[in-house]
């Protein structure tokens, strides 16, 4: 009996095994369903990676932008600075250039003038030697020193005139 026991309880345990097996087609709607979530879990990853490159590729973007404005505004800032620089060291040689030519001014005057006080000097000198001259004459002596005159006058009137030539050339024709 217990033999009959076993098999009968043997077979009541395989036919409740049968029982809660699942079917072929309980199989197959599991598995579709299984790869249904899967296929919604892989969805929803790929909205997420597409959501943070697109974040990514946004920050990216902004900070290309803002790069691209620094280097312009670095570019302009360089821009203005060699100007300013340029305009500075213009300035420093219009300046070095005035400089020059007030030197330059001032050497000519300065030797228009020693020509001219050595013009004066050489005239009254030789008419200081004429009048001695006309002194020994014995007649004639007024008329003689008349001459003397006139020549050292013209000398002067002479030198006065290229003096004043050479400070207006040197004036630049003021």
């Amino acid at each position: 009996m217990n033999r009959l026991l076993i098999g009968t309880v043997s077979t009541a345990a395989l036919a409740l095994l049968a029982a809660c097996a699942p079917s072929p087609e309980d199989h197959a709607q599991d598995v579709a369903k299984a790869q249904q979530q899967a296929a919604a879990t892989i969805a929803k990853a790929q909205a997420k990676a597409d959501e943070a490159h697109a974040k990514a590729q946004a920050e990216l973007d902004a900070a290309r932008t803002q790069a691209q404005a620094d280097v312009a505004k670095a570019n302009a800032d360089a821009g203005e600075k060699i100007n300013d620089a340029g305009a500075q060291a213009s300035q420093v040689e219009q300046d070095a250039d005035r400089k020059v030519a007030d030197v330059q001014s001032n050497a000519l005057q300065d030797e228009a003038q020693a020509r001219y006080d050595l013009a004066v000097s050489r005239a009254d000198a030789d008419y200081k030697v004429a009048v001695e001259k006309c002194e020994t004459l014995a007649t004639g002596q007024d008329a003689c020193k008349d001459t003397a005159k006139a020549d050292a006058e013209t000398i002067k009137q002479h030198a006065r005139l290229e003096l004043d030539n050479a400070k207006t050339a040197a004036n630049g024709g003021r």
